[in-house]
């Protein structure tokens, strides 16, 4: 087995905060719009995606990152906030823990016609992450400021479409896109600790996978059965570098299929290595992240009300 040169990579997804227990949840924000609809241009740095957001009054570039539960600050860009430490809870990644956890409140979050008020951040420092792409950052938009819409990703325009999807029409909303069944496959979702979680299948074992769109690639936890390791043809090996400073290695390969659904893929790029630390509430572990190599293939829509995800054909 021949292994490629080892190389660093920055991991955002649960990654850049991997769980806190129960009492170190974040709240849900007030979000107010001034139309349902909205539409927001992205960028990307490398594999990520990036959204001009304001935090108050500092505006710049937010990365997408659905691996995180809420909203992240980077602590060099906001140093004047009040922050509350929380001693008993560590910022953690798949690296391990890292430093205690910090919050603060940004009192008015705007990302395109989309308003969040008093909204929970956590702070952390996101130098390395900026470092490697060469672009300021100044925090992540997870799951938290997502949960009241509907949102379609479309890599080939670089658009985002949000629906606030309001009280009247939580169990009727869809977007044109979705009028014509014959063109999408559906499959339900789970929200655990605001985190998007799907069931997937490989080597006939049904396994439950994070949506991650701040992972760079996909990763499976090396403990699973060797029947379905078996599946993965490995390539190279590299270093992983999350919250903190510790590193671990980790290979890198080929995974012959992964099922969603009705949905087969087949020769996915992914990497492996423990997630014993990306179990969150305590008791929920997953078996896997499904990141850009997946889902840059298709255009996704989520409803986080019905708890629904479409692939689009």
């Amino acid at each position: 087995m021949k292994f490629m040169q080892s190389i660093i990579i920055y991991l955002l997804l649960i990654a850049a905060i991997c769980p806190l227990t129960a009492a170190a949840q974040l709240n849900d924000p007030v979000l107010r719009s001034d139309s349902a609809n909205n539409t927001i241009p992205f960028t990307r740095a490398g594999k990520l995606i990036l959204i001009q957001a304001t935090a108050d009054t500092t505006t710049g570039n937010f990365i997408l990152d659905t691996g995180t539960p809420g909203l992240v600050l980077n602590k060099t860009y906001f140093r004047e906030y009040p922050v509350i430490e929380l001693h008993q809870h560590q910022q953690r990644s798949i690296t391990g823990s890292g430093e205690n956890a910090h919050q603060t409140v940004v009192k008015h979050f705007r990302m395109g016609g989309f308003s969040y008020y008093r909204s929970q951040a956590e702070m952390l420092n996101l130098a390395g992450i900026e470092q490697s792409k060469g672009v300021k950052i100044l925090g992540l938009i997870g799951v938290a400021m997502l949960k009241e819409c509907e949102m379609i990703i479309d890599y080939e325009r670089n658009l985002i479409h949000f629906h606030h999807i309001g009280k009247k029409e939580k169990s009727t909303y869809q977007h044109e896109m979705l009028n014509d069944s014959s063109k999408y496959l559906v499959y339900p979702i789970e929200i655990k600790d605001n985190r998007i979680l799907v069931r997937t299948n490989i080597a006939n074992k049904d396994l439950r996978f994070v949506i991650d769109y701040a992972a760079e690639t996909n990763i499976i936890d090396g403990r699973l059965p060797d029947k379905i390791l078996d599946s993965i043809e490995i390539s190279g090996r590299v270093v992983l570098s999350g919250a903190g400073s510790k590193k671990v290695e980790a290979l890198t390969g080929a995974l012959s299929s992964l099922q969603v659904g009705r949905l087969q893929i087949t020769d996915l790029p992914v990497l492996i290595t423990n997630l014993e630390n990306t179990c969150f509430g305590n008791v929920n572990c997953i078996n896997g992240v499904l990141g850009y190599d997946f889902l840059s293939r298709y255009k996704l829509a989520f409803n986080f009300i019905k708890r629904k995800l479409y692939i689009l054909k």
